[in-house]
């Protein structure tokens, strides 16, 4: 998480527990009471656990008496993302297989395509959901299924984990039936409006420029045609895509960096990695 969420998500749970022992509104929104919310319920205290776990998809947990948590996915304005660099065993998890093989044939069909004009080497795509402009975004539904934008922006189970709820701004509200204002439901519609309609990411990481992205898992990789007879460093992508070309991968958590250390072991190809 940026500072900015994390000083966004520390806001809410100092306000709540500036307020705890106080009772929720009696009226309540139907949404949230189909989720196990008591009307009047007395607040216990709120806890933050964006940060905890990178799995999180609640940010904040605001614990009730006598009733089902309020359990938010705090994001600001200018959020990109409802889900991050999603790595193999996360993906399989909240997907299943079929939906991985789809994802590794589309990433494998956008690194082709973007190598033909690429201007930095890249030697895999990870990904990531929600905003995203331009070719490297790609409708979420080209791949998956409406319903599978609840799981990317709720989480996946039933536990504390995973949000029943979304708060979208830039800064806390001051009291506790301001905050039930500003919370709305996670639904289709509510998250595609948050994001500009929901999308793929593809990002394609730059070995040079890169430096903790590269253990991010990839969805495609880079597969050379055949052995160097020498050592050779690589910096031009165009000279470097000439060699090989990009291929599906099975769910086995291969990273940018196993696929550069592949390359310089078994094909003396040597693309730089930002130290």
């Amino acid at each position: 998480m940026s500072k900015a969420s994390d000083a966004f998500e520390n806001e809410i749970v100092n306000m709540v527990n500036f307020h705890r022992g106080e009772t929720l509104p009696s009226v309540l929104p139907r949404w949230l009471i189909n989720e196990g919310v008591r009307p009047g319920a007395r607040i216990l205290y709120a806890e933050g656990i964006g940060s905890k776990d990178k799995n999180n998809k609640t940010d904040v947990v605001v614990y009730l008496e006598d009733s089902e948590p309020i359990k938010i996915s705090a994001k600001l304005m200018n959020a990109d993302y409802f889900g991050n660099w999603y790595g193999h065993k996360r993906f399989l998890a909240e997907f299943g297989e079929a939906a991985f093989y789809r994802m590794t044939v589309a990433s494998t069909a956008f690194a082709n395509s973007w190598a033909r004009t690429a201007t930095a080497p890249y030697v895999g795509v990870s990904i990531c959901f929600g905003r995203r402009t331009g070719r490297t975004g790609q409708d979420f539904t080209d791949i998956f299924t409406t319903e599978d934008i609840l799981t990317v922006a709720r989480g996946y189970g039933n536990g504390i984990s995973t949000a029943n709820c979304m708060y979208i701004s830039d800064s806390s509200a001051r009291d506790i039936p301001g905050l039930i204002r500003n919370i709305e439901a996670i639904t289709v519609a509510s998250v595609n409006q948050a994001t500009e309609n929901f999308k793929v990411a593809h990002r394609p990481i730059n070995p040079m420029t890169e430096g903790t992205n590269r253990g991010k898992n990839v969805y495609t990789r880079f597969q050379p045609y055949r052995r160097l007879s020498s050592r050779t460093i690589i910096t031009d992508p165009q000279e470097l895509f000439r060699l090989g070309e990009f291929v599906t991968v099975e769910p086995t958590s291969l990273n940018h960096n196993h696929i550069l250390d592949d390359l310089e072991a078994n094909y003396n190809i040597i693309v730089p990695r930002k130290r």
